[in-house]
């Protein structure tokens, strides 16, 4: 029985460790840049050895690219957390794609390493990076997608919309967006207003 407790505990301890050399790497990705880190200065911020790092990542790329996994699929868990079809109003559905949006910003917002790594680091680092980065954004798009078809069915936004191009779009604004909420002095502010525009230029149009 105890021999079965170990073994069962061990994944538990190398996910562990794995978050740990994730978090480093994420402080020297953001301090230094991407080009100008090495596995060294990872591995001397937890007091490990070149060999244990290896243990866990095959190379500085590899560790970067489950950097950006986990920031992308922070963003992915956000818009996959509530039901497109769940609104019935179209007050809800405004409230909804306001909510949407500013969970969006406050992950970028929570953690100011996310933004400079997601979006200048990621950039031309490997040609397999940037297809990983596309299909993982357009992944997000298809589940911003549903929300928008919801608000076709329902009424709330127009009958002829392409969902598909306005959520790949809509996307392209979000990145607009945490850029400037990144650089703003009052970050909770410019997240308001950034979402209210996107929902009322969304259910209003500019006309």
């Amino acid at each position: 029985m105890q021999g079965k407790s170990s073994k069962t505990a061990q994944p538990d301890k190398t996910e562990q460790k794995r978050a740990e050399i994730l978090a480093a790497a994420m402080d020297a990705f953001a301090e230094n840049g991407y080009h100008a880190t090495k596995i060294s200065d990872i591995a001397q911020r937890l007091g490990m050895g070149h060999g244990t790092f290896y243990r866990y990542f095959e190379n500085k790329l590899d560790i970067f690219i489950s950097v950006i996994d986990l920031i992308i699929g922070k963003v992915a868990s956000i818009v996959e957390s509530d039901y497109p079809t769940a609104t019935n109003s179209a007050e809800e559905y405004h409230q909804q794609i306001i909510r949407l949006g500013e969970r969006i910003f406050e992950v970028f917002r929570e953690d100011m390493r996310f933004g400079p790594i997601l979006f200048y680091e990621a950039l031309g680092v490997d040609p397999a990076l940037n297809a990983r980065m596309e299909t993982l954004l357009d992944a997000i798009a298809q589940a911003t997608e549903l929300y928008f078809i919801n608000g076709v069915k329902k009424g709330f936004l127009r009958q002829d919309l392409d969902t598909l191009i306005l959520s790949k779009a809509i996307t392209g604004v979000l990145v607009a967006g945490v850029r400037d909420v990144m650089a703003a002095s009052d970050p909770e502010a410019v997240t308001k207003r950034w979402s209210r525009t996107i929902a009322g230029l969304m259910i209003n149009g500019m006309g």
